[in-house]
Parts: C-alpha cells; sequence; structure tokens
C-alpha cells in the first residue's frame, strides 16, 4: 500500500533543504517569497545556500539534513533546494536510517539529481514522492499553469482523490536567463506528443513511476535497488515516464537496454518519455532510432515529447500513485488518484 503526505493549509512549514547541490542564490529568496504568499512558511536547514564541488556538503550531512527534516512533525513537506550530480553520495546514510522512512510519511518534491531520492524512497518504502519543481522554480512573478497545479496538489485542491493535468499548448525551446531573480518561461514551440506505435489515440493505467534516467540507472546492481519487487507488487501493472537530463542518444540508448534487461519493463504497462535538450545524432544514429532499437519489442506503447522533466513546463509527478493517461489527437489527459 502507498503511503501518501499530508496536503499543506495556511500556516504550513515547508522545509527547504540541498540533498545534492545547493539553492541558485538568484531565485531563491524570490521563489521562497512567492510561498510565503500562499500562507506558508519556509525552514531552511543548514547548508541550502552552500555549493562546493557541486554539492552542497559531504553526503553524510547532506543525508542528516534531509532526514531532520522528514523526522521534524513541525515541517509538512520537504523541497529540494536544487539539482546537481552527487545525490548518489547520500544514499548508503538514508539506508542506515530506514526505520525513519517506514514509519512515517511526508511528501518529498524535487526533480533532475533528486528524482534518485523519490525513485528510492517510493520503491524500497511505498511512500509517494513528488518528481517536480526545486524550490529555485517557484521564482516566477505569474505563476504558469504547471506551478498553479503544483500548488494545487501541495494544497489538496482537487475532488475525489484525482489529482487531474492536462498537456500544456506550447513549450520553451531554449534555456532563457533570470530577469532580477524571477524565472520567466519563453514558450515558443508547440507542445506535440508522439508515439513509437503511431496511434494517435491510447489509454494507459497502471502505478506511476520514474524520474531521470541519468539517476535511476545508479541503482542498478545495488543494494539499494528494490525496483523490481515494487513494479511487480502491483497487479495493474506500471505507467513508466523517463526525464532525460543530458545522456546522448547513444547513452541513452545503453541505459534503456539496461533497464530492460534487468527487468525494470518487465510489468509495465506504457512508457512515457520526457521533452529532452539532449537528442543530437551521432552520425546515423538518432534519438528516434535509440528509442525503437531499445523499446519496440516490449509491445506497448510508448509516448514520447511528453510534458514531463527538464524542458518546461512539466508535469508533477507522483510516484507510487495510480495513473490513468488518455492521449487524444495530440491532447492529453493524466490524471493520478492518490489510492
Amino acid at each position: 500500500m502507498i503511503r501518501y503526505g499530508k496536503f499543506l493549509k495556511n500556516g504550513s512549514t515547508i522545509g527547504i533543504c540541498a540533498p545534492s547541490d545547493g539553492a541558485n542564490l538568484e531565485r531563491i529568496d524570490n521563489a521562497e517569497n512567492n510561498l510565503k504568499k500562499f500562507g506558508f512558511n519556509i525552514f531552511e536547514i543548514g547548508n541550502v545556500r552552500n555549493s562546493k564541488y557541486l554539492v552542497s556538503a559531504d553526503g553524510k550531512t547532506r543525508a542528516e539534513e534531509f532526514i531532520e527534516l522528514f523526522s521534524n512533525d513541525d515541517i509538512d513537506m520537504i523541497i529540494s533546494a536544487r539539482g546537481g550530480e552527487f545525490l548518489i553520495d547520500i544514499l548508503p546514510f538514508i539506508n542506515e536510517n530506514k526505520d525513519v522512512f517506514m514509519n512515517s510519511s511526508k511528501y518529498f518534491q524535487g526533480f533532475s539529481d533528486n528524482s534518485l531520492l523519490c525513485f528510492y524512497l517510493t520503491t524500497n518504502y511505498n511512500l509517494a514522492t513528488l518528481n517536480g519543481e526545486n524550490i529555485g522554480e517557484f521564482a516566477m512573478q505569474n505563476y504558469h499553469e504547471c506551478l498553479i497545479n503544483n500548488i494545487n496538489f501541495l494544497t489538496g485542491s482537487f475532488k475525489d482523490n484525482k489529482f487531474i493535468q492536462k498537456s500544456f499548448d506550447r513549450f520553451q525551446n531554449s534555456y532563457t536567463d533570470d530577469s532580477n531573480g524571477f524565472i520567466t518561461y519563453n514558450l515558443d514551440e508547440k507542445v506535440e506528443y508522439k508515439t513509437l506505435s503511431g496511434n494517435k489515440n491510447i489509454h494507459i493505467e497502471g502505478r506511476i513511476l520514474g524520474g531521470c534516467i541519468d539517476v535511476i540507472t545508479q541503482l542498478i546492481g545495488t543494494k539499494y535497488d528494490n525496483t523490481i519487487n515494487f513494479c511487480n507488487s502491483f497487479k495493474e501493472g506500471i505507467i513508466f515516464y523517463i526525464d532525460n537530463c543530458e545522456l546522448s542518444v547513444t547513452e541513452l540508448y545503453r541505459r534503456l537496454i539496461q533497464m530492460k534487461n534487468v527487468g525494470y519493463f518487465d510489468n509495465v504497462n506504457g512508457i512515457l518519455i520526457g521533452r529532452t535538450f539532449a537528442n543530437k545524432i551521432v552520425y546515423d544514429f538518432d534519438y528516434i532510432t535509440a528509442l525503437k532499437k531499445a523499446l519496440l519489442d516490449l509491445n506497448i506503447e510508448v509516448i514520447y515529447d511528453v510534458d514531463i522533466g527538464h524542458v518546461p513546463p512539466q508535469f508533477l509527478m507522483i510516484n507510487g500513485s495510480y495513473g490513468v493517461f488518455d492521449l487524444k489527437n495530440n491532447s492529453a489527459t493524466l490524471t493520478q488518484i492518490l489510492k
């Protein structure tokens, strides 16, 4: 059974920690001030604003800070300061304190490098986790629909335990500079979901699980990997989602094959793959070739260029929730049910 966190209300406290790198200092104050306008209190733990060698602190300290927030009854949920490169350092120390996560539930939200922690917590402890914006992305003067959706989830502003998101109209095809510490999206391209099968009308159901493929594959072959047991424990099957931050098309292919060979996709009903900037052709080996060679023989629907991950805007993905994904003529609906 999946354990879900509690929703926020006026006066609830959001804890900020940095299990990977420290916060973007140009954004964090604006982001926190924005969240305070919703009536939330903000508590930053020790090393949130520190960064050296691409991390906020050593692995043990980062783990201890996360555990401290998770264990503190005055902290209602946790948002990561930033992505990064080396969250994997903290897993031995998190694993040593597994009793903390077996006996409590609290939402942790973050993406990119943080999706490794989300993935680990969900697959090892049946804790629902939120693959979504880090704290810096809340530094926007006029919130995009994706951030409004995020706030609506955190406050439980939806009915019948069904959190529904619609595909967005446009996405940002290039990075833009912050303006005085505020994020702005340059939504310059039309969103178009694509499928390997060519089908334009698709319906998939199953438990939601996934993250950034760059980092979740670091679990494979380690004692921290309970993915197959988790996936096989749900008779309804899995909707697996994948976000590729910076893997080349050749490395993406290798990682997908690795996931398939180890059994990650054995109980999967469909795969959602987010948009990526890392799709440059290598000689004659292109992005679509990588996906087809790796995934077509699974005989399941694979939908790509989905509103997931590093190319904004993005869905909030609730690991562990029951998902219903519908695609009809390029208009998609993702319903995540808390059951």
